[in-house]
């Protein structure tokens, strides 16, 4: 059985937990699963970092205007730009290469790694199965999101659907009206287990946060409710990664009078697990994931994890966390995080030996096993 997969999530993501979730999957795959992939160049890390294929680095485009600037409408201008020149971008350049792949037929299933529907076209009669993380742009973009209208499109098509969780699943069911057998959820597996992660990268006491902090993450009414703690510990600090603060966050710490205590770091995979290692604590006040992959990160790295009681944080952390409620309307986060830091090693421990057993239940073995199932049943 040789199972094709395309380009499109290592083109999208230098970095990232959608295209790291393949990469990982593949290399899981058992013995008689095989497997290609559809590129001709790349520049994803966990691609070139897994060894799976050889591929080399994207080539220096002629389109370099477009990706080297941020501004309203990137995303736009690069995909009519490689539409009406796809030799010239590496999107392009790859999305070809997937076709010739498709139209050679030298493969038994499709697995497309996100929703450009380009593939339709090409299948001649082969089936396909497609991965949903979340449904993210459904509750939270724009009706006419291109996803959106792609999702759709390929949800109805595909011969079964793979979601990373039950609460995806239900959305899915509720949502776009899926019949629930034609869904199989397979959670993510854990990532590898920390060596020595050395001294800290950050010599303070600190809460970490991870990721984005835009509208639905929450990470604004999170600070809110964190700051008469902050004001009374001045020894304690908020680490975030991603995106570099914006200036409306920047004049909100100096309104919150907490500017000195907000650190903003952008550390590669290893100095990621040094963050969680010594944290005071790990941090999730998202009013929506698909699975929340940063809870396995801190299960591994022996961090307390804290988590908003929504979505699936309580499906995929079950008893292994300390949750507490925020949203527009209420928050018990203060309450919550002042007990939770006055608590002993004892307690402490406690928390960290459910995470442990919690952590042992993911693994992308088990997962790749159970897409080779999938995989199986498409053929019967």
């Amino acid at each position: 059985m040789t199972i094709l997969y395309d380009h499109q999530a290592f083109d999208m993501q230098r970095y990232g937990g959608v295209s790291n979730c393949f990469v990982q999957l593949i290399a899981k795959l058992p013995d008689h699963v095989h497997y290609r992939l559809s590129l001709e160049e790349t520049d994803n890390v966990h691609l070139q970092e897994s060894g799976i294929v050889d591929v080399g680095p994207a080539r220096d485009p002629s389109n370099r205007f477009i990706i080297n600037r941020h501004f309203l409408g990137q995303g736009k201008l690069y995909m009519w730009y490689t539409k009406r020149f796809p030799s010239r971008t590496t999107y392009g350049r790859n999305r070809l290469r997937s076709i010739a792949d498709l139209e050679q037929g030298d493969f038994d299933v499709f697995h497309p790694t996100f929703f450009d529907d380009y593939f339709l076209s090409h299948l001649n009669g082969k089936p396909f199965v497609l991965t949903v993380h979340d449904m993210i742009p459904e509750l939270f973009y724009h009706p006419n999101d291109w996803q959106i209208i792609n999702k759709k499109r390929l949800v109805k098509e595909a011969s079964h659907l793979i979601a990373i969780s039950e609460k995806t699943k239900e959305d899915l069911v509720q949502m776009l009206h899926v019949p629930e057998d034609k869904i199989s959820v397979i959670y993510h597996g854990a990532p590898e287990a920390c060596s020595d992660t050395g001294a800290p990268l950050i010599d303070k006491k600190y809460i970490l946060y991870v990721g984005d902090r835009v509208g639905y993450k929450s990470f604004m009414p999170m600070l809110k409710s964190l700051v008469p703690i902050l004001t009374q510990r001045r020894d304690l600090h908020i680490v975030c990664t991603g995106k570099d603060f914006t200036k409306d966050e920047m004049k909100a710490f100096r309104d919150f009078s907490i500017q000195d205590q907000v650190i903003h770091v952008r550390p590669d995979d290893q100095g990621m697990m040094n963050l969680y290692a010594h944290a005071l604590c790990f941090i999730y006040p998202s009013q929506y994931e698909g699975f929340g992959i940063p809870i396995l990160e801190a299960y591994q790295a022996h961090c307390p994890v804290l988590l908003n009681q929504k979505s699936c944080f309580p499906e995929i952390a079950q008893d292994a966390a300390v949750y507490f409620d925020l949203d527009d309307q209420h928050s018990n986060l203060t309450e919550v995080m002042t007990h939770f830091l006055s608590q002993s090693q004892e307690e402490r421990g406690q928390l960290l030996q459910l995470q442990q057993q919690r952590l042992s239940y993911f693994s992308w073995e088990k997962s790749a096993r159970q897409l080779t199932q999938v995989y199986e049943s498409v053929l019967s």
